[in-house]
């Protein structure tokens, strides 16, 4: 990592930002994205690595950058500071969009001649959907916001099919659409995943019909967690009884109800705990070796990759 990007993490106000510059501009990059066409997963597969290998040096000088993800931040409150608040609006969640998807986003809107901004936000922690619908919208999940009394003015739209066509009437104003992609994805039993077909296009097919069907202004695409991809050697390893210490709370996932202070003493302070929940920090292999595509796909831990989620504006 050069001395210059070292001294602006270490002295800026809000270290996370030159952080994202870093993943928007050099790695999940439109250009990038557009040389993968031929085959996404390569897209894929070549970003993880690099962005795992930024994170490692970042975690090598400054490992507080995981306390900046758990804490207090103003990006935390994106949604109610300048979405709810509104008369009107289109609100987009994406379950579990993250940063890598800011390309094909941004491709779509572009094909529609829609001029838009890319920013970003930060997930709850641990990036997990309950947590998240929980904290925003009162609910223990999407299912339940529909019903929820802190969503009773939203006309809110729980997308669970790649075709889904809108159907909001004019005088619905406060638009709330939950799309259950790509995390939809991950919970399939497909032999082996695409990112093209699988995570890519049911996103950019959705985003579509909500374009084509003129949607209230402004329209926001966010999500509620990212995710990180664990394929080849793009995760971390671990070693002796921080190993086993992890192993044994973390199993196959990042987010455990288990916690103890075990995961504090005994693992070198690689998890965040608070009460009965722990999170797996950084992009270590917790519970050992990933098998099987869906299971290279993890969230419910604290990473750049699950906490930093796209901010994607237009109009309004």
């Amino acid at each position: 990592m050069k001395t210059e990007r070292i001294w602006e993490l270490v002295t800026c106000d809000d270290p996370l930002a030159p952080l994202v510059r870093h993943l928007t501009g050099e790695i999940w990059t439109p250009d990038a994205f557009a040389g993968g066409k031929g085959n996404l997963d390569e897209y894929l597969v070549a970003g993880e690595h690099a962005e795992s290998k930024f994170e490692s040096d970042v975690y090598g000088i400054f490992s507080d950058v995981y306390g900046h993800l758990e804490g207090q931040h103003p990006l935390k409150s994106r949604l109610e500071d300048e979405v709810l608040g509104l008369d009107e609006f289109t609100l987009v969640i994406f379950d579990a969009l993250s940063l890598r998807e800011v390309p094909a986003v941004m491709g779509v809107l572009a094909e529609a001649g829609v001029e838009a901004t890319a920013d970003y936000s930060l997930s709850c922690v641990p990036s997990d959907t309950s947590e998240f619908a929980e904290e925003h919208f009162g609910a223990g999940g999407p299912s339940a916001i529909g019903t929820n009394l802190m969503s009773a003015d939203l006309a809110y739209r729980h997308v669970k099919k790649q075709d889904w066509v809108p159907d909001f009437s004019p005088d619905e104003r406060r638009r709330l659409i939950w799309a259950l992609y790509p995390d939809n994805t991950f919970n399939l039993d497909h032999g082996a995943i695409s990112y093209g077909q699988h995570i890519i296009q049911p996103v950019q097919d959705i985003l579509r019909a909500i374009l084509a069907a003129d949607p209230v202004l402004p329209l926001v695409v966010t999500s509620d967690h990212g995710y990180i991809w664990q394929g080849g050697t793009a995760y971390w390893g671990v070693q002796g009884e921080e190993e086993h210490v992890l192993a044994s709370h973390f199993k196959g996932g990042r987010l455990t109800r288990d916690a103890t202070v075990q995961l504090v003493t005994s693992a070198g302070g690689k998890a965040w705990v608070s009460g009965q929940t722990a999170a797996a920090r950084g992009r270590f292999a917790w519970g050992g070796k990933v098998k099987g595509a869906t299971k290279l796909f993890k969230h419910g831990g604290v990473s750049l990759m699950e906490c930093v989620v796209p901010w994607i504006h237009i109009g309004g």
